[in-house]
């Protein structure tokens, strides 16, 4: 096989990746006074720099090649929790907010919301009046992203502590919105790691503060507001996915490991009273971990049917049904894989109606735990992606979680493939 025989196909080597973990700087007195602090130097909150343990402490068990940051102290302080040399770059420093610069968000929104609307629905329309155009915040981004990658050999990992404005064009790539941002601004110290292989970026894991608990501030604020959240759940390992063989509805049992990283979950993440499953074996025993009253099984939420394909390999696929392959894959067209199973749009639209229909639980995540296809497709499913097959978005890591809150104008992702509780020494 060539190696574009393997583009977009899941359990593709992992050989050739490179990555990037972008770190937003801890919290500054400007995010607790609630100003415009684009450009503006100045230092960390009291809290900021209390996070600054936790986070370093955490990011004591990542490898990494090389650790860059915005030269704004808030950025600096953030990385010189991680390392004492880390090496300063222009090109990641905040999006320049013009005269807004200083300013209270609440004097903003009442003295220049007509400057505010223009600029954040024309994004050739300065920041500020005299800041940069959101476009130009987008091409600094990704020049600075490819700038990096470039700089990183095969199977290297840089991290880059930044901030939240000039994350967002990398998250409008991943997670684009219809018309809405379908994601919050990232936390304070969260990890988003983006996945470099074959020349595209794929979405690891967002908004990750699972060093501060399992529940990140957005998590925690929608929620006080009675605002129903769904704890999506991979569950374990099992030996199909060390095989690399397409599982689909095939029943396979977690492994040794599958149990550890279950039993680990229901650890960090504690019980709950509402918990749904796939009623696939590997689903419900993952759940089993994180249930206080028992697990609801709900079929909708099974993984795609691989039809033909169940339990065989890649490999053993591509042989077989070359030509499939070839258009699923290399040109994008959505058959039905094994012939007999589902399609990647049935199976988003399937998974996307049984969510909806849940009964969620109040004052608490209603836990889900499903698959890494199915996750992943309801995730894109939320947004105006037009990648085939959600490629944007990386696979979620076994026993991961991932927040979405079901507010009025549609479904909004407050994290990605949250998984700290499995970290070793070896992250």
């Amino acid at each position: 096989m060539t190696r574009k025989d393997f583009v977009g196909v899941p359990y593709a080597t992992r050989s050739n990746t490179k990555e990037i973990v972008f770190i937003r700087h801890a919290e500054s007195q400007a995010n607790v006074d609630g100003l415009w602090h684009g450009r503006t130097d100045g230092p960390l909150s009291e809290a900021g720099e209390a996070s600054l343990e936790a986070l370093a402490k955490r990011m004591s068990r990542w490898r990494h090649d090389v650790v860059i940051a915005s030269p704004l102290t808030r950025t600096r302080r953030t990385a010189e929790a991680i390392t004492s040399d880390p090496v300063i770059d222009e090109d990641f420093i905040e999006m320049d907010v013009g005269r807004w610069e200083g300013l209270s968000f609440e004097e903003t929104d009442r003295n220049h919301r007509d400057e505010m609307e223009a600029a954040f629905t024309d994004w050739d329309t300065p920041l500020g009046g005299t800041g940069e155009t959101l476009n130009e915040v987008g091409r600094r981004a990704w020049g600075a992203v490819q700038k990096v990658l470039d700089r990183l050999g095969d199977g290297e990992r840089a991290i880059v502590v930044t901030h939240g404005g000039f994350l967002q064009p990398i998250l409008e790539r991943h997670l684009p919105g219809r018309g809405r941002r379908v994601h919050p601004i990232a936390s304070n110290t969260s990890i988003t790691r983006l996945v470099f292989q074959w020349g595209r970026t794929r979405l690891a894991t967002f908004n990750d503060t699972g060093h501060l608990g399992p529940r990140n501030r957005t998590v925690e604020y929608h929620l006080s507001q009675g605002t129903p959240v769904v704890a999506l759940v991979r569950h374990g390992r099992t030996r199909a996915n060390t095989e690399q063989r397409w599982q689909g509805r095939g029943d396979w049992p977690l492994d040794e490991e599958g149990m550890r990283q279950a039993e680990l979950l229901g650890r960090w993440y504690g019980q709950h009273p509402t918990v749904y499953a796939s009623p696939l074996k590997r689903a419900m025993s993952t759940a089993e971990k994180v249930a206080l009253d028992g697990v609801t099984p709900v079929p909708g939420l099974q993984e795609m049917y691989m039809g033909d394909w169940e339990g065989l390999t890649t490999t053993e696929i591509h042989e077989r049904w070359p030509q499939d392959m070839e258009a699923i894959y290399e040109y994008g067209v959505d058959l039905r894989r094994g012939t007999t199973g589902e399609s990647w749009g049935e199976l988003t639209a399937r998974v996307s109606n049984t969510i909806a229909a849940l009964d969620p639980a109040e004052g608490e995540p209603t836990v889900v735990v499903a698959h890494g296809g199915a996750i992943r497709s309801y995730i894109a499913g939320l947004t105006d992606t037009d990648d085939p097959f959600s490629e944007s978005l990386h696979t979620p890591e076994n026993t991961s979680v991932t927040h979405v809150a079901l507010v009025p104008e549609g479904p909004v992702v407050l994290d990605f493939a949250v998984a700290a509780h499995l970290e070793t020494d070896e992250a």
